[in-house]
């Protein structure tokens, strides 16, 4: 599982990498680009998606990312308007036992991170920001790539801020012809730019808790080995105590019958 979900990362990775560069290319090459999703309300809203297993038994996983989102949406308690997605049951469970409720409840998309389960929870991002009902988008998972590698992380969903494009490699284009326009070309990048950011989120969360809970069993593994070593030394110096003491009885047996004889 842990090879295969591997080999989706790579393939996003990829894709998202391309799908940035393209938008960096129409945004430096027509500066009368807009879009809703590109430009910040200056509001305090927020929406937090926070995505943890279905199960535990993964060692320290939910627990490193969850607490990581409660202390980041517990700062914002006072302030109003904050939404929170939960994706994964123990997620879920986590935030109910505090009293928060979450606002939009996702399962079953941790344990199969497809395309069309990223899909879905974009929609109903898109929803809430096209409603007017937030500012801003966070999603915290557990990164599997790079220097956060098996560490949780937020990241921003929305709005596209242009500087999120400082470090991407452009295309070494000197003309680009858009077609059929680069306003128009924009706006179809964009959801799939935001189901990317999902669909590799959901991929590293997958494969960030099957390693996680692999280290788990091999270390559940590796402690009983531990003990049952320990314990068979026991038995082993029991045992020999045993044996030793009835040889100890048999011989002092035979050493009092011995001398009753000879009495």
């Amino acid at each position: 599982r842990l090879k295969k979900v591997m080999s989706h990362i790579e393939y996003n990775n990829a894709y998202f990498s391309r799908v940035q560069a393209t938008m960096k290319d129409i945004l430096r090459s027509s500066e009368s680009v807009t879009h809703q999703y590109l430009t910040g309300r200056g509001g305090d809203r927020r929406t937090y998606i926070v995505v943890a297993g279905d199960k535990g038994l993964a060692g320290a996983y939910n627990a490193s990312v969850l607490n990581l989102a409660y202390e980041t949406i517990s700062q914002r308690k006072e302030k109003k308007e904050t939404y929170l997605l939960t994706v994964g049951l123990v997620a879920t469970e986590f935030f109910k036992a505090r009293g928060m409720q979450p606002d939009i409840e996702t399962t079953g998309a941790v344990q199969d991170p497809s395309l069309s389960n990223a899909r879905k929870l974009a929609f109903d991002i898109f929803d809430l920001y096209d409603d007017d009902l937030t500012d801003e988008v966070y999603i915290i998972y557990t990164s599997f790539y790079g220097d956060t590698k098996n560490r949780p992380v937020i990241r921003r969903l929305l709005p596209i801020v242009r500087g999120d494009y400082e470090q991407i490699a452009a295309h070494k284009m000197s003309d680009i012809i858009d077609e059929p326009s680069a306003q128009e070309l924009f706006s179809l990048l964009v959801p799939q730019y935001v189901t990317g950011i999902l669909f590799g989120a959901l991929v590293q969360a997958y494969a960030a808790e099957h390693f996680a809970r692999m280290n788990a069993m091999q270390s559940a593994t590796r402690n009983a080995d531990e003990m049952l070593k320990k314990l068979q030394t026991q038995y082993n110096m029991a045992r020999q105590a045993a044996i030793t003491q009835e040889i100890t009885e048999i011989s002092g047996a035979a050493e009092a019958l011995l001398h009753g004889r000879e009495d």
